[in-house]
């Protein structure tokens, strides 16, 4: 091929090249620009401010970059056929190891024998195969975090939950509820070491509390309905069924008997695709959405927002987010992780309760008002205002601890719960 020949093709190769980043560069500046990543569930990167302080440290040229990298265009659509191809070729991400009870550095594990579990252990091998990609185990077009916390730092979350109970007595019952992951109810015995089994890491928990805290054995009332729809498909946290089972097993231990669920209108947040999916863009799990359902109870209600700067400030609201939809549906239970909010009933029956929680207790409190005359509930990452002041003021005699068992294990969230006790 002569040199006349190539020098035209590198010159086209050029222009073409040259021809595409300009094109995408008009049509980056052109195209109407999207605030929020519905597929991602978050804000996207916005057009940073100059200052010389940024500039010189180089942080705007890098706001500039994640601005342009958010607002690619047809970005979602590129997000969506990478993930569809690193499934057609089997591309598997190997970033965790099976638990190994042999290799656990921590000892001394409390164990109780006292309460038989129902159905316990793995479920039959049935040949279904599964695989873990991104820190998730995706099996049966279900995705599945897998616990493998340790002891020591269960020991850690009991401690906290026992620093409350000597402060607060004699004036407040505490309890303390731990909820067991979706994979507990779903392993089969091919996969059992996929994580730790989560009852005993519980027992630890329970039997390191003070003897006056009330347990609330949960996952034991789970396990009996292991085959319903208690967990998402796509999403980590648990339905509103699951968290409905939790509250039974609550109401056992504070002494309630539970509404049933029989006669109570709900609706229904359909399409669900949850944080699982988005972490992972399985095409099985695309294929199995989820839906949300949230009960309408008939009881009279007064839902208000608070404030962490004023345990006095409470505005009147409603306790469903009736707006959440899509990958933000969870959020319609208590309009998502607010810092605080209040119910006040028509139950007349001088008990007052706080719950703190993370997430998974949004599903769950909205089941108390059925039982309580009044529910406090703070979010343990979010709330900085006076935590025990506010007690006092509510006139709150019951006190409920609710965290999966992620949480009761994870620094973090011990720091958090131990931090509102000022």
């Amino acid at each position: 091929m002569s040199d006349t020949i190539n020098k035209k093709i590198h010159l086209i190769n050029v222009i073409v090249f040259g021809g595409i980043l300009l094109a995408g560069g008009i049509a980056s500046l052109a195209m109407k620009k999207e605030t929020v990543s519905v597929m991602e569930n978050r804000k996207l990167a916005s057009f940073p401010i100059y200052s010389d302080s940024a500039f010189w440290k180089g942080k705007y040229f890098k706001d500039i970059e994640a601005y342009y990298a958010d607002n690619f265009p047809l970005r979602e659509k590129w997000v969506n056929f990478s993930a569809a191809f690193r499934n057609s070729i089997g591309f598997q991400s190997s970033e965790i190891k099976l638990y190994d009870e042999t290799n656990d550095a921590e000892a001394n594990e409390k164990k109780d024998t006292t309460k038989e579990s129902v159905n316990d252990g793995p479920l039959k091998d049935d040949g279904a195969t599964g695989e873990i990609k991104k820190r998730v185990f995706v099996f049966k077009n279900r995705a599945f975090e897998m616990f493998g916390g340790g002891p020591a730092m269960g020991k850690s979350y009991a401690d906290v939950i026992n620093s409350y109970n000597r402060l607060l007595k004699p004036g407040i019952q505490v309890y303390n509820l731990i909820i067991p992951v979706a994979l507990e109810f779903e392993i089969t015995e091919k996969y059992a070491k996929l994580q730790k089994p989560n009852r005993p890491a519980i027992e630890n928990i329970y039997n390191s509390l003070d003897s006056n805290i009330k347990k609330v054995w949960a996952i034991d009332e789970i396990r009996k309905h292991r085959g319903e729809y208690i967990y998402f498909n796509t999403d980590h946290h648990w339905t509103s069924l699951g968290a409905y089972y939790a509250y039974r097993a609550f109401c056992a231990t504070a002494g309630f008997t539970p509404v049933s669920l029989d006669t109570v209108a709900y609706k229904t947040k359909p399409s669900f695709l949850g944080s699982l999916y988005r972490l992972t863009r399985d095409p099985g799990l695309k294929s199995n959405p989820d839906s949300v359902r949230y009960y309408l109870f008939s009881d009279s209600l007064n839902f208000f927002i608070g404030s962490s700067n004023s345990i006095n400030y409470w505005a009147k609201s409603k306790m469903y987010g009736e707006g959440a939809s899509g990958p933000n549906s969870y959020s319609v239970f208590l309009q998502g992780d607010l810092p605080i909010v209040k119910m006040e009933t028509q139950h007349k029956n001088g008990r007052k309760i706080a719950v703190v929680k993370e997430s998974y207790g949004n599903a769950f409190a909205c089941f108390l008002v059925n039982n309580y005359e009044k529910v406090v509930v703070v979010d343990q990452r979010y709330y900085t205002g006076d935590f025990i002041a506010l007690l006092k003021a509510e006139g709150i005699n019951e006190l409920l601890f609710i965290n999966n068992i992620f949480a009761a294990h994870t620094p973090f969230h011990i720091n958090k719960i131990m931090g509102l006790k000022k």
